[in-house]
């Protein structure tokens, strides 16, 4: 009767022992599968990188996306908090120059739980008096895939090819911009 016992026990282990290894395999190929996934991710940060999806939602509801924001000159996306002081005199300096501003487009895009304090931004800054700039919260994942998390405000400046062309973080003189705008 022991040696049926031990020979049993002997049976289970093995045979645990052996699933444990067929389950270590799969998950194996699973990691191995995800790892080349990761590989062909495109780093949105990197000059040259193409524009991500975008998708801004105004404080009255307009949603603009990359098609709504397509045209042959370049795009300004400046990354802030409507509470930031930093990102406040930025935006005042491009009221400043909005001459300046032809043909290229001016993206103010907030963190999705930024919605609340565009009203204060408005009132504040009156943006809504200059059709050329577009302010409203990212709600598709932009800020995710772009911000360095240097500093506030980050100004994303694509070609109009839509490729990544320079960044700038903090407060930018317009003699620094210039020579993106068209």
């Amino acid at each position: 009767m022991q040696r049926k016992l031990l020979i049993t026990g002997f049976v289970c282990c093995s045979l645990l022992a052996f699933a444990q290894k067929q389950k270590g395999t799969k998950q194996q190929t699973v990691e191995n599968t995800t790892a080349k996934k990761d590989t062909t991710k495109v780093d949105y940060k990197s000059v040259g990188a193409p524009l991500p999806a975008m998708r801004v939602v105004t404080q009255k509801g307009k949603t603009y996306t990359n098609k709504d924001l397509k045209n042959d000159a370049t795009l300004f996306v400046m990354l802030f908090n409507p509470t930031c002081e930093h990102c406040e005199e930025q935006t005042e300096i491009f009221k400043e120059n909005i001459a300046m501003f032809k043909n290229t487009k001016l993206v103010l895009m907030a963190g999705s739980m930024m919605m609340p304090y565009l009203d204060f931004f408005e009132n504040a800054h009156k943006v809504s008096e200059y059709p050329k700039i577009i302010v409203g919260i990212d709600s598709s994942g932009f800020i995710d895939k772009t911000f360095l998390y240097n500093n506030l405000p980050q100004i994303n400046i694509y070609n109009k090819d839509r490729k990544l062309e320079r960044i700038f973080t903090g407060n930018v003189p317009m003699d620094s911009l210039a020579k993106y705008i068209q």
